[in-house]
C-alpha cells in the first residue's frame, strides 16, 4: 500500500515539475501545488527528487497526505 501511494505521489509531482526542469524552475511549479495541498515546498521538491531516483521511501518520508 505504501508503494502504491509514494508511486502516485511521484506521478503527481512530475507531471507538475518533470525530470526536464531545474530545481529552481521544479520550486516554481511545485509551490503552487504545495500550497494547494498543505505540504512545505521543500517536502514537494525532495518528493520529486526521490522519485526520480525510484526511492519510494525517501519519497514519501515526512509529507503528509
Amino acid at each position: 500500500m505504501l508503494k502504491a501511494i509514494a508511486h502516485a505521489i511521484g506521478e503527481l509531482m512530475l507531471d507538475v515539475a518533470p525530470a526536464c526542469l531545474t530545481d529552481q524552475e521544479a520550486a516554481g511549479r511545485l509551490a503552487l501545488l504545495c500550497e494547494q495541498v498543505g505540504g512545505p515546498l521543500d517536502q514537494g521538491l525532495a518528493a520529486n527528487r526521490y522519485v526520480l531516483s525510484g526511492d519510494c521511501r525517501r519519497a514519501l518520508y515526512g509529507t503528509v497526505l
